[in-house]
Order: structure tokens, then sequence, then C-alpha cells
């Protein structure tokens, strides 16, 4: 991507192109033609760059095209003219103007579509970063997008443009990963067995195991944990996602290598024993001694750990020094909520792992917009606020009719008012209700004066019979 490119771009910003709700619906018409028209071309670079299964490709593709459409849904021309038509609207937001997106090599494809139609459907231009590599699915990406897209408003690039560029964009960096922040599953005595033993097996053991969202840790509570692994195995033996893979030639000997590394890794430390190993994936038992989980796990690998009570769980789970991207909690409604309640994750799944996390990056961190699992990217990430108030606050109203008309009385009457109105009360108990502990005190008496009432009366009644 040349210079000019770039200046074409922050043009196209200035004039606010991208706003059109006309434009983006065009946008996203143009590009949903070209991706549906491309689908065995699309589909043929994603084997080729990842050898995942039939089933893995067509999941990634069909994700791809639904957050597309998500995206294409959302605009609506009628809503737009009667938001920009009304005087006062407090909702009202505005483009953030060029998000620059840096793309990841984890489903590139289901990522780059669903950041970049994000991105455009927010009314915002959108330059995205493509690493030089041979990648099948980057080149043909490439070509889609640069003819389906108006280069106005979208470019790709290889390169870092300047830093001025950059201070006027959005980032997204999809590359951010992290290496600290984990995602854990729990698995309590009262939850479905089998059903999470399915689920988790289903997340660890798609796409080779590198899934953002795939559990790094199973925290499984001891009186259940031989029937969950007896489950688990099952579960890895015979994938849902099931089908045949491949080590394509573009991954080369490194990152081949790399994803039986973690399962080695593991069998040297004798914190860990390896219940299972085969093709489709390892269960490994993780001992306390081992000490905590550092690192992210990387391939088919599902490391179990015994716990004791969901006390342990919420311990071992904020024991880390990062916040949990993700938990999964597996257990009856009222122990889920106990858990999730003093689990530190940015986000929790209760009695299920969403199937659209297993693809791409982690959700972005934005302080005020949740993790989102569909769409990956809402389009809210890429707007901020601009309200529009009329009405004036009844404190400006008073002060207007003050200035107009100088009623110093009104001032004062409001002052006092506000000074000398005491907080709402509480509405706490004053400590002098029956407690548990009382109730429990007060049982426990009245059955011992019972008992020693009625044989106090059965000794008095022997000693007259005699």
């Amino acid at each position: 991507m040349a210079d000019d490119s770039f200046a074409r771009i922050e043009i196209a910003n200035l004039e606010g192109r991208a706003q059109s709700t006309r434009f983006r619906q065009k946008l996203l018409h143009s590009l949903h033609a070209a991706l549906r028209s491309s689908e065995t071309i699309i589909k043929n670079a994603i084997r080729a760059d990842t050898g995942h299964t039939d089933s893995e490709i067509a999941l990634e593709y069909t994700l791809a095209i639904s957050e597309l459409r998500t995206h294409y849904e959302s605009l609506s021309l009628e809503e737009d003219l009667k938001n920009q038509r009304a005087l006062e609207n407090l909702k009202a937001t505005t483009n953030v103007g060029i998000v620059y997106i840096t793309s990841s090599n984890r489903n590139q494809f289901f990522s780059v579509i669903s950041s970049v139609s994000s991105a455009l459907a927010a009314g915002n231009c959108a330059v995205l970063k493509f690493p030089t590599t041979l990648s099948e699915v980057r080149s043909v990406l490439g070509k889609i997008l640069s003819a389906a897209l108006d280069a106005d408003v979208f470019a790709i690039t290889s390169t870092n443009p300047s830093p001025t560029f950059l201070s006027k964009s959005t980032l997204l960096d999809q590359t951010d990963e992290g290496t600290g922040a984990k995602v854990v599953a729990v698995v309590d005595r009262t939850a479905n067995i089998p059903y999470a033993a399915s689920a988790v097996g289903l997340s660890r053991t798609s796409f080779k195991g590198k899934s953002s969202y795939a559990p790094d840790i199973v925290l499984v509570n001891e009186f259940v944990a031989t029937d969950f692994i007896f489950h688990l195995v099952q579960a890895v033996t015979s994938p849902v996602l099931g089908g045949k893979d491949f080590t394509p030639p573009t991954l080369g000997k490194t990152q081949v290598k790399s994803q039986s590394s973690t399962r080695k890794e593991l069998e040297d430390n004798e914190g860990y024993k390896v219940l299972m190993s085969g093709a489709h994936g390892s269960i490994v038992d993780m001992d306390r001694k081992a000490g905590p989980l550092v690192r992210r796990i990387d391939g088919r690998v599902i490391i179990v750990l015994r716990i004791t009570s969901l006390d342990d769980a919420i311990d071992i789970c904020n024991g880390s020094e990062t916040l949990l991207e993700a938990s999964s909690i597996f257990a009856a409604s009222a122990e889920a909520n106990y858990i999730c309640l003093f689990i530190d994750a940015r986000i929790s799944y209760i009695n299920h792992i969403p199937i659209e996390l297993l693809l791409g990056p982690l959700a972005p961190k934005h302080p005020s917009i949740p993790p989102s699992s569909l769409p990956r990217y809402p389009t809210a990430l890429f707007r901020s606020p601009k309200p529009r108030i009329v009405q004036a606050s009844p404190v400006s109203s008073m002060f207007d009719e003050v200035i107009q008309s100088r009623p110093i009385r009104v001032s004062e009457v409001w002052t006092r008012s506000v000074l000398e109105l005491p907080l709402r009360a509480i509405k706490q108990a004053d400590g002098q209700t029956t407690g548990f502990f009382d109730q429990a005190l007060m049982v426990v008496g009245a059955v011992a004066l019972t008992v020693i009432g009625s044989s106090t009366y059965a000794l008095f009644w022997f000693a007259r019979r005699r």
C-alpha cells in the first residue's frame, strides 16, 4: 500500500463518505456477493493453510458470512434518518473515523471478515494490515476484498503507516493474544457430566487445539472426576467436528513440532500424568504439586485438575496474576451463580462453550462493552458517543429564572432543600431479630430441656411406682 492510498483513506474520512447508510449497505452487499461466489476457492485456501477438516472449514466460512449478515441487518436507513432529524438524542453516536486492523493468523478468514465488516458497517474507513507470508488465505482475501470494496474507504497494507496516521486511527490488534490470560472450565458435582465432557472435548480438540477460548485447564470436582474422564475419553476419540485433517506444507517443520511440544513438556514434569494419548488428543491429570499453570496451552491437550469444592475452584482461578479471559461453568443453577460471582473472568458461560468462540482471536478489551461471541466485533466498538441535549436540567432552569427576574429566594429555597434534606434511610435491620445461629441455639436448648424434663418425669414416675 503506497502513501497515496493512506492519503485517500484520510480524505474519505474527512469527507465522511463511509458514514452514508446506503453506501455502507452497498459495500456489504458487494462483499457478500464476492465471498459467496468464491466459496470453493476460499475453502480450498483455508484447507491448504491449516489442514483443518471439512467440517471445521465449513464452520469457519459459514460463521464469517453470518457475521457479515448480522452487521448488514443492523443497518436501517429509516432509523438513521429518524435519529438524525431528532433534535434531542441522548444515545446518538458517530463513527470513530479510521479503523486500523492487524490481522491474526488464527482462523484468518473469519478474523478478517468479522472485523472488516463491523468496521465498515459502523461507518468507518478501514485499513487491513496483512503480514507478508505465503498464505493462500491472505492471497485470496487480498484479491476479493480489493475488488469488492471501494479503495477510498478500504485498503490493504503490509507495512506500518506513519505515527501520525496511527494517532488518528482506532487500532484493533488481533495478534495480541497475551501469555498470562487463561481460559478455565469448572465442572461441579451437580453438573451434567457427559455433556460437560463433550463440550470440553470439542473445544480443546477442534481446529487442532488452537482455539483462543478453549479451556487451558479443567477443574473437576473429585467426586465426579473418574466419571468425567471416562466421558472425556469418548469425546476426544470421537470428535464432533470429525474428519480427516493433515499437516499442510505451509505450516513448516517448526510449527508442526510446536504442536506436540506441549504434551512432551507435560510428560517430563512429575506433576502431570498422561491418562490418554492418541491422534485426536491427549488427557493429562494434573497434581497439586505441579504448581499453578503459568502459560496458555497449545494443541490438543486437556489438563484436568481435581478440586474439593467450589471455593477451592475459586481460589485456583483467582490465584493467577491476570484476569481470566473466560470461564465455562458446568453446574446446577445455584452453584453456577455462586462461582460466577466470585471468579475474576471477563466473561463466564454457564453449562456451555459457544461454538463460535472456537474461531478467531480473543474479543477486544473495552471498558464498557462486554466481550461478544456473536458478533465477535459489535459495531459499538467502532462508534463513539455524540449525544444532543435540548431539555435543560432543573438546576439550569432555576438559575435561568434567577438571572432573568432575580428572585434570590428561589435559589435559597433550593439550596436549603439540598443541604438540609437527609439521605434516604438504609432500611437495614436493627440487629434485634433472631439470627440463624440464635435460632439454632434456641432449637438445641428446647430439645435439651425437653429431654431433661422427660427424663426427670420418667425417673420420678418409676420412683413412685416402687
